[in-house]
């Protein structure tokens, strides 16, 4: 199977994926990620500022199909994954895989400590896929205080077994 196409993110390319996002989020369960929520992406506003900051990255598939996203955030010597997608027509074909590494390989040039996320601890696509990476579980004493925080304002959305992962650069 060949690489998918990694890529900085045009102009043009930013409102195509809030579909992406959209699409990707039929994946989760209700309870996990309630109705109310499925609908709500990325604002364009945050997109339109990633992709001018080159934090924003898209994946081309075989067919010319944008079939995925990632944006990234830096605080302080640390990288975030802020929001990795992919859409389901393109699945475990090595995108998710191939927008992470280049977030870290990013990350890495610029001498960043770490990429942090989180995640949905329980679902076979979320945490696990992220420890096939390199990722590691943090517990609540190894948290950040940006971890911290994005745990406790997922909580107050409702989203449920969501923990925060570190990859060591």
């Amino acid at each position: 199977m060949p690489s998918p196409v990694i890529r900085l993110a045009t102009t043009a390319d930013v409102p195509i994926l809030a579909a992406i996002e959209r699409a990707a989020a039929t994946l989760f369960p209700e309870s996990d990620l309630p109705a109310a929520l499925r609908e709500q992406v990325t604002p364009i506003e945050d997109l339109q500022c990633a992709q001018r900051e080159r934090r924003l990255w898209v994946a081309i598939a075989d067919d010319g199909a944008t079939a995925g996203f990632a944006l990234a955030s830096v605080q302080g010597q640390n990288a975030y994954l802020d929001e990795m997608d992919v859409h389901p027509a393109h699945a475990r074909r090595g995108i998710g895989r191939a927008l992470v590494d280049t977030v870290a390989d990013n990350a890495r040039r610029q001498g960043l400590q770490s990429l942090n996320l989180t995640t949905f601890g329980h679902l076979p696509w979320n945490a696990p896929f992220y420890a096939r990476l390199g990722f590691r579980r943090l517990g609540d004493a190894d948290l950040c205080p940006e971890l911290a925080a994005a745990l406790a304002r997922e909580a107050q959305l409702g989203l449920r077994q969501r923990i925060a992962m570190r990859l060591v650069l």
